[in-house]
């Protein structure tokens, strides 16, 4: 791509140093675009749920409670910023979407570790007879962002995210 660019424009006549120049600038547009990306305004949960409920089917699935949380993640509420935590209703269900917004990006280590063991468990327990169910386990999004982690199973998993990616 650089070296492209550098084509592109006619170098020819111009100093070693005015060279350096416009490649150290061009290369730090391009850091800055590639490390930008992980980044997320610091939005209230409420604010995400809100445009979740507006932009999505979010409220045909069962919003989750604190207790809920440590059950099926066994993870803590108490150390995390704040949470969404929605489950699908049916019984045989994996639709299930987390968002997390941790108090420290590094705590998003353990997150994302829990996030995994629970998706690594619903495809063990639906494995032979709910392959529905199986492919949407193996087609969960899970992304960090800021301090943020999402979590989505579910046919429509992708607008979730969408939403979730514009609000923050």
């Amino acid at each position: 791509l650089l070296p492209a660019l550098a084509e592109q424009y006619d170098f020819k006549g111009r100093s070693l140093m005015t060279k350096k120049a416009i490649f150290v600038i061009i290369l730090a547009a391009f850091l800055i675009g590639v490390y930008a990306d992980g980044s997320a305004k610091d939005i209230p949960m409420k604010d995400i749920e809100k445009q979740l409920i507006k932009n999505t089917d979010i409220e045909k699935m069962e919003k989750c409670s604190n207790r809920d949380l440590m059950h099926f993640f066994n993870l803590d509420y108490e150390q995390y910023d704040s949470h969404i935590y929605y489950k699908g209703k049916e019984a045989l269900s994996v639709e299930e979407i987390l968002i997390i917004k941790a108090n420290h990006k590094d705590d998003l280590n353990a997150v994302k570790d829990a996030v995994e063991k629970r998706i690594d468990s619903q495809i063990s327990t639906f494995e032979g007879y709910g392959p529905q169910q199986v492919a949407l386990l193996k087609n969960s999004i899970v992304i960090t962002k800021g301090k943020y982690l999402f979590y989505a199973t579910g046919k429509n998993a992708d607008t979730i995210k969408e939403v979730f990616t514009d609000a923050v």
